[in-house]
Formats: C-alpha cells, structure tokens, sequence
C-alpha cells in the first residue's frame, strides 16, 4: 500500500502528538524534543507548515485563545478524521528505514588509512563520550518510565522506544571499544 497521497512523515509525527492531547505549535517542538528526538526530530519550518496542511485536511482542528498583551495562541487538537489518517499510516508497510545514510565518523574511519591511527582514536573517543551521555539520558528515561504510576495504553510503546535507543547507545559504545583495541594493536 503506498503512503497516503501527499502526506509526509512530518504530518505524521505531528498527528502522533496530537494524539496524546491539545498542543500549540511550540509546544510540539518541546515534546518531540523530550521524546522523540533521539529517533525523530522536526524543526519549527517543517511543524508550522504541517500544522496549515492538516488544518486544511480537517485531520486537525485549532482553538484559537485570546491572550491579553499577548499574540494569540492557537491550540491544535486531533480530529476523529486525522485519528482515522494517523491508524492508517501506522498499519501500512514502511516506505524504508534508513539506519545509516551520512555518518562523518565512519567516512573519516573507513579513510583513516591516511592519517594516524591515533587520530582516528580520538575521534572514536569523542564519539564514545557523547554516546555515554545519550545512554545516560536513556538510563534515567527507563527509570522515570518504570516509576510512572498512571501507566495509559502508551506506555508500553514508549518502553519498547526507550529500550531500542538503549540498546542502540550501548551497541555503538560496544563497537568504539572494539575498534579503539583493533586501531591500538
């Protein structure tokens, strides 16, 4: 089954917010950037636009609250239509996933016969490092998640999400550890 016809992946993360309550358009941007970040992220140029095209699709409805010395605040909320739209792009095959498209580490590693091999070490170090902090976040998510009282229907979702970010850090800082000894020897 193809995409549905016009609608991007941005609309679809979008929707997937709605679905957990009424947003503004900031406040989208700040739960991707809590929850979906490591895996996906979008930018205000690509939310906003999303927002007037689902708008137009009536797979979203907007409240427009007046704010006193304020510019008015429009506060999104999911139409039983784009509940329908967000189900049915969830049941379709996947277009692809590209795990691995623009990695600037490994284009330096797999050229790395030019230079040294402890510059290609330091690079791998510094890669581990910010690896490390990821999992650390990832750490505390999973504790967070594990002592959340109120488990809804989504919680499972997300720990199945966190465990495969989980699981990803710690696969990569694995490989950093195996390429440091190789490049060292």
């Amino acid at each position: 089954m193809a995409r549905q016809s016009g609608k991007t992946n941005t609309m679809f993360a979008v929707l997937g917010i709605l679905s957990l309550g009424p947003h503004t358009g900031y406040d989208i941007k700040q739960h991707m950037e809590q929850s979906t970040s490591y895996f996906w992220n979008e930018n205000y140029g690509q939310i906003y636009p999303s927002l007037a095209e689902l708008l137009d699709r009536k797979d979203i409805a907007v409240e427009v609250i007046r704010q006193k010395g304020k510019p008015d605040k429009k506060l999104y909320s999911i139409t039983d239509q784009g509940r329908q739209t967000l189900s049915d792009w969830l049941s379709q095959p996947m277009e692809h996933v590209v795990m691995l498209k623009k990695n600037e580490l490994l284009l330096r590693v797999f050229f790395g016969g030019n230079s040294s091999p402890e510059t290609i070490i330091k690079h791998i170090q510094e890669y581990k490092e910010k690896l490390v902090e990821s999992l650390h976040i990832f750490e505390e998510l999973e504790r967070w998640l594990i002592n959340v009282e109120h488990k809804d229907h989504n919680h499972k979702y997300w720990m199945i999400t966190m465990s495969y970010g989980k699981s990803q850090f710690s696969s990569l800082i694995s490989w950093c550890d195996d390429s440091i000894k190789i490049l060292s020897s």
